[in-house]
């Protein structure tokens, strides 16, 4: 059945519609105030939803049911353990109990050497890495990945969220994994919870690596949003779910990067396709984004920082890169000719480089 409003309103018109309401919309974005008000109604939200979360729970046991959430909940615990069991080296999280006593958030470690926290972008959950790239730091590291809240095996897990919450997961996953301090590489969305890590918990923070990754609002250089919005599409009618997410993601890299490095590219999709980001993740972590506010507090960040940027990522520029160099007191600023924003695939020997010092 079409939708009732296309039937009205033809399709050409609402795109200049959406057009023209994201003129509006980009200011906002940019508005401290206005994040502000979206991390605060993001925590009202969250505190409104785990106040009714308990009664229907209660309820559901009562009648000997379980609700949607516990029935989701129950099949991603189950796939945890699966993967905990079936793969050596690597471990699930222990964090604090809630309402049906399984962790927040998942996480797996695997290598020797000192630890080496990944936190990964918008999107993409802790097992979206390039394999060969995370064989080469596990050579020197004992690398944990965790799946942000929304994404992987943390689909389940309390939301909405803002990126404090989502810094706070990780330093709850670094003292469960028994890393008194650790090296913390962020890309993108990563990136930012990994400067809140470093400003809520500088003791757990050895060294931080900013990749691909902005300043809090507003001190951001705004990317081209229709690169942005593409990852609330869905693939077009006959287009197969691989080729859309090949399509998205190659929107993201350097120009010519998915002619030259197919392979790379492939491995990322088929990561992308066994555990996508519901389009609900997506959005929860969308507003933990545009909640996220507060530049002035980066003076305060005494983490030995390095700031890794692509010269040419259209979905973060680089002068996000530039400026956050500016606003971390002795940050360094490393830019990476004719590499777009995934710099771990596009510079990964580069970018393993820094890491290792």
């Amino acid at each position: 059945m079409s939708n009732p409003i296309t039937r009205l309103v033809p399709a050409e018109a609402m795109e200049v519609v959406a057009r023209r309401s994201r003129r509006y919309m980009e200011p906002l974005a940019r508005n401290e105030a206005f994040a502000a008000w979206v991390e605060m109604a993001t925590r009202t939200q969250a505190v409104l939803g785990a106040t009714t979360d308990g009664p229907q729970r209660l309820a559901a046991r009562l009648v000997g049911r379980r609700t949607a959430a516990q029935r989701r909940e129950w099949r991603e615990q189950q796939e945890r353990e699966r993967r905990s069991a079936g793969t050596p080296g690597r471990l699930s999280a222990g964090g604090p109990s809630h309402a049906d006593r399984r962790d927040p958030v998942y996480w797996e470690q695997r290598g020797e050497g000192s630890p080496l926290l990944l936190l990964n972008g918008w999107t993409a959950g802790g097992s979206v890495w390039p394999s060969a790239w995370l064989r080469e730091l596990e050579r020197s590291f004992r690398v944990i990945r965790m799946d942000t809240r929304g994404s992987g095996l943390s689909r389940t897990a309390p939301a909405p969220f803002t990126i404090a919450d989502l810094a706070d997961d990780a330093a709850r996953v670094l003292r469960a994994a028994g890393a008194e301090r650790a090296r913390v590489l962020g890309l993108s969305m990563g990136g930012m919870i990994a400067q809140e890590l470093g400003l809520r918990h500088p003791e757990l923070v050895e060294e931080l690596f900013l990749v691909a990754t902005r300043p809090p609002t507003p001190a951001q250089v705004a990317g081209a949003p229709e690169i942005a919005e593409r990852a609330f599409d869905r693939p077009r009618l006959g287009e197969s779910p691989e080729d859309f997410l090949r399509s998205l993601w190659a929107g993201y890299a350097a120009p010519g990067f998915a002619r030259r490095e197919p392979a790379l590219l492939d491995e990322l999709v088929e990561q992308l396709r066994e555990r996508r980001t519901p389009r609900v993740g997506v959005t929860n972590q969308a507003l933990a984004v545009l909640g996220w506010h507060g530049p002035r507090r980066l003076a305060a960040l005494a983490v030995p920082t390095t700031v890794v940027h692509g010269a040419v990522d259209r979905l973060t520029p680089v002068g996000n890169g530039m400026r956050l160099a500016r606003l971390i007191p002795g940050a360094r600023y490393v830019e990476l000719p004719d590499v777009g924003h995934l710099v771990p695939l596009e510079a990964g020997d580069v970018l393993a480089d820094l890491v290792r010092g």
